[in-house]
């Protein structure tokens, strides 16, 4: 049973299944009593699972740090569990305590990253999923949430915001900026979800600072539909469609469409930090 602020929340049956993959690996394979928790955080956090675009972004916690011979476990176990499950579950093994300080002085942990790799890292970007974690963190196993006493800083989240705008979506802002059509990947499903990850990410963090509330990428798109001028809904719209799986585009064809995620990743780009894109000011 999971539950989000003492609230039962009904995970979506693929959801459901990957975590009770994972549990079940993890009692295999590790050492009874080391996961003591597991949270989950990201859109679903929010309400929104998309089958086809959507992974499972967890939060585990530990009893100890783990070992050299564990970390390589933890590296067996997570690629055990993508050949039984497609959905990508992605996350860091931290302890209980960690939570209770800010994320930029946990020391390094092992996390299992989007590139489907296990690294072993020190002040990763956790900001968010701290934030994320305290706001509407789902617990699937473990002390609920509100019992940890999750660490949380408004101006530090805020921060930390506009400096990820104003160096990864920069530099994202600037390599469109100079890309073609041939640049992108060549598989439909994951220019697909380059696309739309383009526009409603970064939408998502123009909406937090708008706002001052976290959200998932698709609530963020609606939201910008209701809070932007009118030249990019055509986009946002498209952005909507790409992560939904389903419609009909509303461009005649993909260089149409790329021109205008470059031109509206530049966009919030400038819009959230005061300072032009560089390719798009020359």
């Amino acid at each position: 049973m999971a539950t989000a602020n003492g609230r039962v929340v009904a995970l979506p049956a693929p959801v459901r299944e990957v975590c009770d993959q994972f549990l079940s690996l993890v009692r295999r394979e590790l050492p009874e009593g080391f996961l003591t928790g597991l949270y989950l955080r990201g859109g679903l956090a929010f309400g929104e699972w998309e089958p086809k675009e959507s992974d499972v972004d967890f939060l585990a916690t530990v009893a100890w740090r783990p070992n050299v011979v564990e970390v390589e476990t933890l590296r067996r176990l997570h690629a055990e569990l993508a050949e039984l499950s497609s959905i990508r579950f992605d996350g860091p093994y931290v302890l209980a305590e960690d939570l209770e300080r800010d994320p930029r002085t946990v020391p390094a942990v092992p996390e299992m990253i989007f590139t489907g790799e296990l690294v072993v890292h020190s002040s990763p970007p956790w900001m968010v999923a701290w934030h994320e974690l305290a706001r509407a963190g789902i617990t699937v196993r473990g002390p609920e949430l509100p019992t940890l006493n999750v660490w949380t800083d408004e101006q530090a989240l805020r921060e930390y915001t506009v400096g990820n705008l104003d160096t990864y979506w920069r530099r994202n802002a600037e390599g469109l900026a100079r890309a073609t059509v041939a640049d992108l990947p060549g598989d439909d499903r994951d220019r697909d979800a380059l696309l739309s990850h383009c526009i409603l990410a970064s939408t998502r963090l123009h909406h937090l600072l708008a706002t001052g509330e976290l959200t998932a990428k698709s609530r963020a798109g609606r939201w910008a539909l209701t809070s932007y001028d009118a030249r990019w809904h055509r986009v946002l719209h498209e952005g909507l469609r790409l992560r939904g799986g389903g419609g009909v585009s509303a461009y005649d064809n993909l260089a149409e469409l790329l021109a205008d995620v470059r031109d509206f990743l530049a966009h919030v780009v400038e819009t959230t930090t005061g300072k032009p894109v560089a390719e798009r000011s020359s």
